[in-house]
């Protein structure tokens, strides 16, 4: 993983409410164009881990922060069709007529419904670390008192989400690189590259305040308001089988139920393992736009 030495200046579009959302843009600027989704929290920085593997792979590539994140706007009525909207409205005012969507993490489920509600105009997915709905996880727990300990343990963590939003915004002012080392991704971290730039990230993403995590872990514990069944974009979804955020029977759950889906899952390899088949993930998005 090549990281650049420098951020893009964010740009910006107003939406059809007022809105602004927020944006940058890596890669090869002629290239395939799309559009990148970060995790929970994330921001448009997140798509610059993969700049290098973009241009060597032609593809235009959009980190765009989601409301509350990084430049974008809040948005109290965040829903996940609403995210789809919002990226329609960017589209059409980058001049984008089709375009894939990469997504990380909690940008997983935001891919999948821009892909159930825009249909053809999103031409193929990737989905690194999805996170998956709560049914995901009572299935991987198996039996009925490994789904109701999986249960409440997920009603605890919405009750204490606003807390674990606040406490995550109070040090992404005072993290230092080296505490980095051992959360998320041990593998991918040890690398001090790796470290300085999600570090600009985690701090980006949290610029605003914790306000969108609690919002997003709250909208993937719901309803998300489309059936998996019925998104038949080509995708192809990389899990690593050590994640110790989103566990790999969630991604297996996923893949399961996306009808045109390709899985690939990694021994040994964690939850940011997009940024080591960053050029697989975008030669995926370059083949199904041809």
């Amino acid at each position: 993983m090549q990281v650049r030495d420098h951020d893009p200046a964010p740009a910006s579009v107003r939406l059809a409410d007022g809105r602004r959302l927020a944006y940058a843009e890596y890669g090869d600027p002629r290239g395939t164009p799309a559009f990148y989704f970060h995790g929970t929290p994330g921001s448009r920085l997140e798509a610059g881990m993969l700049d290098e593997a973009a241009r060597r792979e032609g593809v235009r590539l959009i980190g765009v922060d989601r409301p509350g994140y990084g430049d974008s706007d809040r948005d109290r009525r965040h829903t996940l069709a609403g995210w789809a909207d919002d990226v329609a409205q960017l589209a059409d005012a980058l001049g984008i007529g089709r375009f894939g969507i990469v997504a990380l993490s909690g940008g997983g489920p935001h891919a999948e419904a821009v892909a159930a509600r825009l249909g053809e105009r999103v031409t193929a997915l990737v989905i690194a670390s999805g996170a998956g709905p709560l049914a995901a996880s009572l299935d991987a727990a198996g039996g009925r008192v490994r789904r109701w300990l999986t249960r409440c343990a997920a009603w605890i963590g919405l009750l204490l989400a606003p807390l674990f939003a606040w406490w995550m915004a109070y040090w992404a002012r005072r993290m230092r690189p080296w505490m980095l080392r051992w959360l998320v991704d041990p593998r991918v971290m040890a690398r001090p590259t790796a470290r300085a730039a999600f570090l600009r990230d985690f701090r980006e993403a949290l610029r605003q305040g914790g306000s969108a995590v609690t919002r997003e872990l709250r909208l993937f514990a719901g309803d998300w308001g489309f059936a998996l069944a019925d998104i038949h974009t080509p995708a192809l979804l990389l899990h690593g089988e050590a994640d110790r955020v989103v566990p790999v029977a969630v991604g297996r759950w996923v893949a399961a139920r996306l009808p045109s889906c390709e899985a690939r899952f990694y021994a040994g390899e964690g939850h940011l393992m997009l940024f080591d088949h960053g050029p697989e993930a975008l030669r995926f998005i370059r083949h199904h736009a041809a």
